[in-house]
């Protein structure tokens, strides 16, 4: 049985078939929906639904979304299949639509390390293609087997180049062989944007930002291009293990001492000797600073873990799911499936 799918606030509107998922439907008619892992997993494609009935496609079709979140009315597209007609408010700035994902060459043209087991890739864009994109948002390599690998964009858009940050690990093929084999000046091939993790820059709350590792990687470009040029508020909090994995702590002091609305707090989990500063679960040091979030905007990127306690202890502190966005990096999804 088909089905209608309408955008709360637009006039697009789409049919969806017996089978499919929402998210399935909607680029299948090619609309610019926010979308990601497409597993569940990193709840990109995360809206509200307004009106309707949804089924999910398996008993554990949102993994990542909260209780407060479900309670809220969100779901997940690509989890969902519809039983009614559909409203769903997406929340997304209108120029989501002009940021289309697609597949583009870039040439390396630097790669540095950043830290022990973090590597700084520049990539070249190609000329008279230009490339859009949202601070906070990510690309897909693909590669030669078919797999894809994800990573953040580490900066703010600039027409000329992007950079990653890539962890490298004894399980990572993709980024052992980008820190080792690959050769100088390479051409890769990506897609994007991807993702729905940008700063909503139509809102006024302050902004409180919570990264663990790697996860400061979109946070950063977020940063970049939101210092100097807006009086609101952010406070960040960066999770690491020990010192040396704060591998942007020397940029990120210099930017709070340059931006008076800029506060910027470590956290290590495991403190090195001498360390004064705060320690221990990076969410847990948010709420010993700031034990009341209801006025807050609040952003998360990093791991599955901390972006699952962070959510939960945020909601809890009184952030409303509303303003609440996040960003899950979870490696278990390094091969995700073309879709539309």
């Amino acid at each position: 049985m088909t089905h209608q799918v309408y955008l709360s606030g637009r006039p697009q509107s789409f049919a969806i078939e017996d089978g499919e998922t929402v998210l399935q439907a909607g680029l299948r008619h090619h609309l610019a929906l926010p979308f990601g892992c497409q597993s569940g997993g990193c709840a990109s494609c995360r809206v509200r639904l307004v009106s309707g009935t949804v089924a999910p496609v398996s008993e554990s079709a949102a993994p990542t979304l909260s209780r407060a979140e479900i309670d809220a009315g969100y779901i997940l597209m690509c989890q969902s299949h519809a039983r009614s007609d559909l409203t769903l408010d997406l929340h997304q700035p209108e120029q989501i639509e002009l940021l289309r994902p697609r597949q583009l060459p870039c040439r390396v043209q630097a790669r540095r390390w950043l830290c022990h087991d973090v590597l700084g890739l520049t990539l070249k864009l190609p000329k008279g293609a230009p490339f859009r994109y949202l601070p906070g948002q990510y690309v897909d390599f693909l590669l030669d087997d078919g797999r894809r690998r994800s990573f953040s964009l580490a900066c703010a858009p600039n027409g000329e180049t992007v950079e990653l940050h890539i962890r490298v690990t004894p399980g990572g093929r993709f980024a052992h062989w980008a820190a080792h084999e690959m050769p100088d000046k390479a051409i890769l091939r990506f897609e994007g944007p991807l993702g729905a993790f940008y700063l909503r820059e139509d809102e006024t709350r302050p902004i409180l930002m919570v990264a663990g590792g790697t996860g400061i990687a979109p946070i950063r470009a977020m940063l970049q291009q939101h210092l100097g040029t807006s009086a609101r508020p952010v406070h960040l909090f960066w999770g690491a293990r020990a010192q040396r994995d704060l591998y942007l702590d020397d940029e990120l002091r210099q930017w709070a001492a340059l931006h008076p609305e800029f506060h910027y707090t470590p956290v290590l989990s495991d403190a090195d000797a001498g360390w004064t500063g705060a320690s221990g679960l990076v969410h847990s040091s948010v709420l010993a600073a700031l034990p009341d979030l209801s006025a807050f905007s609040a952003y998360l990127s990093g791991p599955p873990a901390m972006v699952r306690a962070g959510k939960d202890a945020f909601v809890g502190a009184g952030v409303d799911p509303d303003h609440l966005h996040y960003d899950s990096f979870d490696y278990a999804h390094q091969t995700w499936p073309s879709l539309g």
